[in-house]
Formats: C-alpha cells, sequence, structure tokens
C-alpha cells in the first residue's frame, strides 16, 4: 500500500482506519492512472504515499460526496449556487493531492533524439571528395 496508518497520522494529524487508506488508495490509483505495483521509482512511491494521505484526510468528511457526487454542470437553489473548481478535479480528489501529482515522474516531459529525418547518404569520388550520388 501506498499509506499507512502511521504515515497519514504523520503528514495529516488525522487518526483513520485502514479501510478508508485502501478506499483513498484506489481514487489515486485510478487519477493517477498507475497501479502500486506498476511504479518502481522511490520518488514517485513517496510522492503517492503524501498523495494518499492528504485523499483519506479529505475523505473524512467528505466522504459522500467522493461517491456518491452526481455529475453536473451546475447547481443552483432560490438563494444559493454551487460551482465546482474542476481544474482542481473538485468535489473527488483533495487540494493537495493535484498538487503533489504534477511532481509525479512520467508527468513531466521527455526529449527524444531521432535524428535527422531526411539525411542523403554521403560518397566519397575518386578524389576523396564528399559526394551524395554515386557515379556507377
Amino acid at each position: 500500500m501506498f499509506s499507512t496508518i502511521n504515515s497519514v497520522k504523520e503528514y495529516t494529524g488525522y487518526d483513520v482506519n485502514l479501510d478508508l487508506i485502501k478506499r483513498a488508495q484506489g481514487i489515486i490509483e485510478i487519477f493517477v492512472g498507475k497501479d502500486e505495483i506498476d511504479v518502481d521509482n522511490p520518488s514517485d512511491l513517496l510522492l503517492l504515499d503524501k498523495m494518499t494521505s492528504y485523499q483519506t484526510a479529505y475523505m473524512i468528511e467528505n466522504e459522500d460526496i467522493v461517491f456518491k457526487q452526481a455529475a453536473l454542470t451546475s447547481q443552483g437553489q432560490t438563494d444559493a449556487l454551487i460551482n465546482f473548481d474542476v481544474r482542481m478535479l473538485s468535489p473527488f480528489i483533495a487540494p493537495l493531492a493535484v498538487f503533489a501529482s504534477k511532481s509525479l515522474s512520467w508527468n513531466n516531459s521527455k526529449s527524444f533524439k531521432t535524428g535527422k529525418i531526411f539525411s542523403w547518404p554521403a560518397f566519397l569520388d575518386e578524389n576523396g571528395n564528399r559526394s551524395r550520388w554515386r557515379n556507377n
């Protein structure tokens, strides 16, 4: 598991049970798109531990919202209106977990060197000069 009861207590100060941590880890795995078994980078595992701790603490008061929230575009009554911050994936993911997810190694940009796309073979002629065409 990403988190233990002790790490949730260390990062958030909340006392929780193992069942809540398992539910929070499942949500974090879905959010980041990787299962725990697929992550082998130690810094990613530490970051996922923190994310799961934050999600666990968030779910103490908001578990019903996380699991039962309707997919709404707007909600209103005569005297109240609720707008969720969709950039922060509200109300499903803890805001601190969203911030932490930006530092995961697989979310960083990567570059690959591919070489020249249109490279022409260079040949040496009889005089040792470079030539693009061979006259044989």
